[in-house]
């Protein structure tokens, strides 16, 4: 995984104080220690569904101030079980509550 513990405690630590519970995946390219470069792909999946939005962009802020200013993407998990969904569970769990 190519993130640094002082990123991986920013995501985890910001992702607790912004929607409180439920869980939060990395998958994209920084699940693959061979490649380079890419931006933070995050899928986060809430035990609500209101209120996703603001969330969203409240984490991204706060998380950017903390690890500084990098592409980050956060899919949310709408319950639809689409394609990105399943492929995104697949992914790195990074936090649970």
């Amino acid at each position: 995984m190519r993130l640094t513990e002082s990123e991986i405690r920013a995501i985890q630590e910001t992702f607790l104080d912004v929607f409180e519970s439920g869980e939060i995946f990395l998958f994209g390219s920084r699940i693959d220690d061979t490649k380079r470069g890419g931006d933070i792909d995050l899928y986060i999946s809430a035990p609500y569904k209101d209120g996703l939005v603001r969330r969203k962009i409240d984490f991204l802020v706060k998380l950017k101030r903390k690890i500084g200013e990098q592409k980050i993407d956060v899919v949310l998990d709408r319950g639809q079980d689409n394609p990105i969904d399943r492929v995104a569970k697949k992914g790195v769990l990074l936090c649970r509550k």
